[in-house]
């Protein structure tokens, strides 16, 4: 597993509903899983919406509404209560890219997608979780699954340290082209705020 991606840190097989799914039936999942909202598949499988709280709440609504908010006050089922098209992000994407799909779309979670398919649901709360790490926890990944597994690099050639979540990397590599994955690999674990590469090179290969 991937710690600095999507599919490590969602919550999988999330809830979901028929777009014939009754708007009481909907509310109970909602309030009785403490969930804010359920996707919405075909009969194929495929997430065709999401109905969340919000889309709910026109149903409270005294006087006059939006006209886009209108159907919804009336809606009894979950095809016609449903936000369409639901903003998705894959499950191999980098929690970077799901920070970014965040901020652009303005949502408070996103539906996780493998093979087209939903694999899970990721909240704003779950990215904000992976910076709980321990700062142990963080340089023990660096040293042991991405120095030393993947990069072939010991602690006599490598050393790291981390403080609140920002690693430190110094050392020698024997090529300059060597560096830039140390500080690619490192920064898509969870818990990384920064990283720091202070790395020195024996020859220089890069043009």
């Amino acid at each position: 597993m991937n710690a600095g991606r999507v599919s490590a840190v969602m919550t999988a097989d999330p809830i979901t509903v028929s777009p014939r799914t009754p708007f009481k039936d909907i509310a109970e999942l909602l309030t009785g899983n403490g969930i804010s909202a359920v996707g919405v598949l075909d009969k194929t499988g495929a997430l065709v919406g999401v109905v969340s709280e919000a889309d709910l709440l026109p149903h409270l609504w005294e006087g006059r509404l939006p006209r886009r908010l209108a159907r919804k006050a009336k809606a009894c089922l979950a095809k016609d209560l449903m936000t369409s098209p639901a903003v998705t992000i894959d499950a191999e994407a980098t929690l970077a890219a799901a920070a970014e799909r965040f901020v652009h779309a303005g949502v408070r979670r996103l539906f996780v997608l493998r093979g087209g398919k939903v694999a899970g649901v990721l909240s704003r709360r779950d990215l904000v979780r992976v910076f709980t790490r321990g700062d142990a926890e963080i340089e023990r990944e660096v040293g042991d699954r991405v120095l030393r597994e993947r990069l072939n690099l010991g602690p006599d050639r490598v050393r790291v340290e981390v403080r609140a979540g920002i690693v430190t990397v110094v050392g020698r590599v024997e090529r300059r082209s060597d560096i830039e994955p140390v500080t690619r690999l490192i920064g898509e674990l969870s818990g990384v705020v920064e990283v720091r590469n202070r790395l020195d090179y024996v020859w220089n290969d890069v043009a």
